[in-house]
């Protein structure tokens, strides 16, 4: 039992034992002034005769109403202290997210400085062992140099123990032997040379695509297993690759299953990758953090790719995000960024890059720049006090908690006096009691081919 509890319980009990003495008042009060000898009774009696007046039933109207309002207060400071009670529980609870927030973040830091310790011991070996295949090629560079010297001191003493011929067609016959000799020293030591630098240039190629593939395996997200490998790859709808009715067969890497996605091939010179699409209210977007890690709804109508592939898809090159926005009498507007990528699982799919907006929508994303994805069941936002994907009817990148909430819930009546934050809503555009009739989020590479075209 808490202080507060033991203060309100002594308390009752004063009341009760108060509640007992008045109603053991005499009906009547003195009547006539004390002498100096009872002084001090009659103050005591006195003040407890002034606090309650008899009534004609003898007990006192003044002191039931006395312990009326102690009551009252008492009942106001038990609720009072159980609001607090509350509240101090809910802060122990945000206080318990952020340490294991903060203790899968360090988690995160030592795994990748692991990991970066194991590149670097990686480089030292490699360049240990190109220095090492250097010295050695230096070795036979300086060991043919000297087969090379011996060869051409061995024939200065042959022609200088050639006898003194007595023709001049003899003395060019032994030139040309004596040249003949040395142009076939000098040929072997050439294939020679080339050889060992064919065979450093090839072991330093070798350790470069094993280093460079052991990056690509550390670095990219392995959803699934192919069989595919010589295909050449199809990893976004900016490749200009067939479709069947919009939709595209993608694959980030060698080692991972393909997955299917919808394409935009219409708007600002297309190549965009649907990543989520509402337009009729006819999913339910309230869903937990599972359903959103593996996506929900159907490509061809509502839909959500889920958060797994779209972190691979931003890890896989730079992206730039396109959002469309549609009010209920017809209004079209865009707001645009010239980058955009998320974090992975470990750290909540963070909004880690979003760059520069530009469109006519309004800027209502920016403020959740840096904030981890919650849903109603896993509570990652910056609101100490509140779980702000419950209170939004919704799942998103919330902070504190946001300007927009294109996952709220779907209104298709009086979607112009929606509860507060709790709609289909950007902030810049309609405000937040404006629940919107259609959203589409796209994504596409930056940086490709058909870039400058496009714009």
């Amino acid at each position: 039992m808490n202080f507060t509890s033991f203060f309100l319980a002594a308390l009752l009990a004063v009341l009760l034992s108060d509640r007992a003495w008045c109603q053991q008042l005499p009906p009547q009060s003195f009547q006539t002034h004390p002498t100096r000898t009872n002084v001090t009774r009659w103050n005591h009696r006195h003040f407890r005769t002034s606090v309650a007046a008899p009534s004609s039933d003898g007990t006192s109207k003044n002191c039931e109403n006395l312990l009326t309002n102690l009551h009252d207060r008492v009942s106001v400071l038990a609720s009072l202290d159980e609001d607090l009670r509350r509240r101090l529980e809910n802060i122990e609870k945000k206080m318990g997210q952020f340490e294991s927030n903060n203790m899968g973040r360090l988690d995160s830091l030592a795994v990748q400085q692991a990991d970066f310790l194991k590149r670097l011991d990686t480089l030292d070996y490699m360049e240990r062992q190109t220095k090492r295949n250097v010295d050695e090629l230096k070795g036979d560079l300086i060991h043919e140099r000297q087969k090379e010297e011996i060869v051409l001191r061995t024939a200065r003493d042959a022609v200088d123990r050639l006898p003194q011929m007595p023709t001049d067609k003899d003395r060019l016959d032994s030139l040309a032997t004596l040249l003949l000799s040395t142009r076939s020293a000098v040929n072997e030591l050439n294939n020679h040379l080339e050889a060992n630098i064919s065979k450093l240039s090839n072991m330093v190629s070798r350790r470069l695509s094993s280093i460079r593939r052991q990056n690509n395996r550390q670095s990219s997200t392995n959803f699934y297993a192919t069989n595919h490998p010589t295909e050449p790859l199809v990893t976004s709808c900016a490749q200009d690759a067939p479709t069947a009715n919009g939709i595209l067969r993608l694959q980030l890497t060698p080692e991972s299953e393909p997955f299917y996605v919808r394409c935009d091939e219409e708007t600002l010179g297309g190549g965009w990758t649907i990543i989520q699409n509402r337009f009729n209210g006819k999913l339910n977007f309230y869903r937990g953090w599972l359903e959103y890690q593996a996506g929900f709804g159907n490509l061809g109508g509502e839909f959500f790719i889920g958060l797994d592939k779209l972190h691979a898809l931003t890890a896989s090159a730079v992206h730039e995000l396109l959002i469309l926005l549609q009010d209920f009498d017809g209004v079209n507007r865009y707001a645009r960024y010239n980058l955009f990528a998320i974090g992975s699982e470990k750290e909540d799919y963070a909004l880690n890059l979003l760059g520069e907006y530009e469109g006519d929508a309004g800027d209502s994303l920016t403020y959740h720049a840096g904030s981890k994805f919650s849903t109603f069941d896993n509570d990652n936002d910056g609101c100490v006090d509140c779980n702000c994907a419950q209170s939004r009817n919704g799942a998103w990148w919330y902070n504190w908690c946001d300007m927009s909430n294109l996952n709220g819930k779907y209104f298709s009546q009086n979607y112009n006096n929606t509860p507060l934050y709790e709609g289909v809503y950007w902030n810049e555009f309609r405000g937040a009691a404006y629940s919107l009739k259609a959203v589409r989020m796209m994504i596409r590479p930056v940086g490709n081919d058909g870039d400058l075209q496009r714009k």
